[in-house]
């Protein structure tokens, strides 16, 4: 009986330290869609989209930023990944600078976001392959477009703000393209329960909308809606994938 407890205790261990690196994964990559939301909810500010709920939203993602990164930080290993994490507190110090000191510093922080979220990504990285053997792949591609539904979203409302070149063209074709890619994956493969194919359908059924929105930009008299849609529908796939991401990472 006590080998049996033993075994029990034992197994009951494992299950739990799997569950952590797994867990550990999604939360990197929630960071790194916070580097994008933030951007994004800056633009939408800046350019009076639903201004009141844009500003609310903002503070609370820059708060939650603020202590994730905190968290991340201090509970990293020695190497790379701590001092990636460093990094990206170097970074976010500047960043939170430039956007208090008021004006429009667009293009700083747009290099910054970059920068941001280049670190961000790797540090996701390196989490994801120190839980190579525990992480969920469907919830590391939730969580993957999550991220990318912000940044599609965030680079529209850049454009309209005259950020127009080719990189900037090339990362939006790319990331949409993308986003599209991993919730069609998603959608095909089975899902862990109806409420996990529930939100894929939703993601799905928004980034439709998304495009929608995205056409009717070069309508003058569809604009301001178009553009309040597109900020919504990020939102929404954003959602979406990370409560996916999270039922995947808790499903047996």
């Amino acid at each position: 009986m006590r080998l049996a407890a033993a075994l029990c205790a034992l197994a009951f261990w494992a299950a739990s330290a799997a569950a952590a690196p797994a867990s550990a994964s999604i939360d990197a990559i929630h960071l790194e869609m916070l580097v994008q939301r933030i951007a994004k909810l800056d633009t939408q500010v800046k350019q009076g989209v639903m201004v009141p709920r844009s500003r609310r939203a903002l503070d609370a993602a820059m708060r939650e930023f603020d202590e994730a990164l905190r968290e991340a930080h201090a509970e990293a290993p020695a190497g790379e990944l701590r001092e990636t994490y460093a990094l990206l507190t170097l970074l976010w110090m500047q960043f939170r600078s430039w956007h208090s000191g008021g004006g429009d510093v667009v293009q700083k922080l747009r290099e910054r976001t970059d920068e941001m979220a280049w670190i961000a990504s790797k540090a996701a990285r390196l989490v994801q392959e120190s839980a190579r053997a525990t992480s969920n792949a469907q919830a590391v591609r939730a969580g993957n477009a999550a991220v990318l539904a912000q940044r599609v979203a965030k680079i529209h409302l850049w454009m309209l703000r005259d950020l127009r070149d080719e990189t900037l063209a090339r990362d939006l074709r790319d990331s949409d393209e993308n986003l599209h890619r991993l919730i069609q994956a998603l959608r095909e493969a089975p899902a862990p329960s109806p409420v996990v194919e529930a939100e894929i359908a939703n993601a799905q059924s928004q980034a439709r909308f998304m495009d929608d929105a995205v056409r009717e930009l070069g309508t003058p008299a569809s604009r301001a809606r178009a553009v309040e849609f597109i900020a919504k529908t990020g939102d929404n796939i954003t959602e979406s994938m990370e409560r996916a991401a999270r039922l995947y990472v808790a499903a047996p």
